[in-house]
Formats: structure tokens, sequence, C-alpha cells
């Protein structure tokens, strides 16, 4: 008999997430992609998504490989920045740390729980928001899974630290209303 192989965990979702005194739309959580180091991040959602508040647009958090998160705002068709490429925005017209570094179209070929895309319940949204965001990885910054980058600034003499998910909620709040006062600008 034929020795079946163990299939990854599914990922599973919750609607009771509150962050910076929101509620997220919907939270993932992605047992291949969590780090496998002890840490703030074995119980932080690997995913959270909401429409921000105050701007209206859709936000992201997402947990990339190496266990660091990353930022992403979503911007409707029209927005000055639509379909611009992350190097092609200078920097002094968004400020995030690390910079922008992520630029993209909606990515409906993901699945939900790892896409940077809108979440699918939410109506309010089409698929042609174009992504822009930031990853937390620089030197600065700690990424759980990954020993050559806290060796390497270690060697620099760097304090690395961990950019939970209400600091990104932070900055992704941040950007979005960056980019909404661009939009008003206009």
């Amino acid at each position: 008999m034929a020795k079946r192989e163990k299939s990854a965990p599914a990922a599973s979702t919750r609607s009771d997430v509150v962050i910076g005194g929101q509620r997220m739309d919907i939270a993932y959580h992605e047992p291949a992609i969590q780090p496998t180091n002890a840490g703030p991040w074995r119980v932080e959602p690997d995913k959270i998504a909401w429409t921000d508040r105050v701007t209206g647009y859709c936000c992201i958090i997402r947990r990339e490989h190496g266990g660091h998160l990353g930022a992403y705002v979503g911007l409707p068709k029209g927005h000055m920045l639509y379909g611009y490429e992350a190097d092609a925005i200078p920097p002094d017209v968004v400020s995030v740390p690390g910079g922008l570094d992520y630029a993209a179209p909606c990515d409906q070929r993901g699945p939900e729980s790892r896409s940077i895309c809108h979440v699918r319940g939410n109506t309010h949204h089409h698929d042609d928001l174009w992504w822009v965001g930031t990853v937390c990885n620089g030197l600065t910054d700690l990424v759980p899974d990954d020993a050559k980058h806290a060796a390497e600034a270690q060697r620099l003499g760097i304090r690395q630290t961990y950019r939970d998910a209400k600091t990104l909620y932070d900055i992704c709040t941040d950007l979005a209303a960056e980019l909404k006062a661009l939009e008003s600008d206009r």
C-alpha cells in the first residue's frame, strides 16, 4: 500500500480581529508560511484585509516568505499613481519606511489567503485596483526565518526590530492617507 503524503493544513479565517480600533474585514492564518521560530509572529494573522474608514481604500497586511510583513494599499483607476511601477514613484511623493517596493494589479490568480487583492466578499471594490506597498525586510527589520539577514545586521552592529501587525496597520493607514491626499490635490 502506497504511503499517503501529508498535505499542508488549509488556511483558516477570522472576522473578529481588531487592530488600531478598526475591525478587519477578514484575517487569514496560513500555516504554510508561518515562521518556524518562536516569537510574536506566531499569534498574528498571516494576511489581514480591510477598507480604511478614513480614505475608503482597500488595505492589506500580508506575511511574506521569511516571516516578515508587508503593507499594501489598493488604488482606484483614475488615481494619479495608478499603473506606476514602484521605482517610478519618487520617494518624496509617498513616504513609507524602506520606500515603496511593490506596485502591481490585483493578483486574482493566487489563493485569497495569500494574494494581494481585495477580499472577494467586499462588493464595494472591483478587480481593477492597482496595489502599492512595502515589505519590512530592511537591515533594521527582524525577518523571523532568515538567519543570514540577522547575521549580516549583527556583523554591521545593527539592532533589528520585528515590525508587527499593529506597526504595519499604522504604516498602511499612513500610506493610504498620503495616497488619498495626492488624489485630492489633483
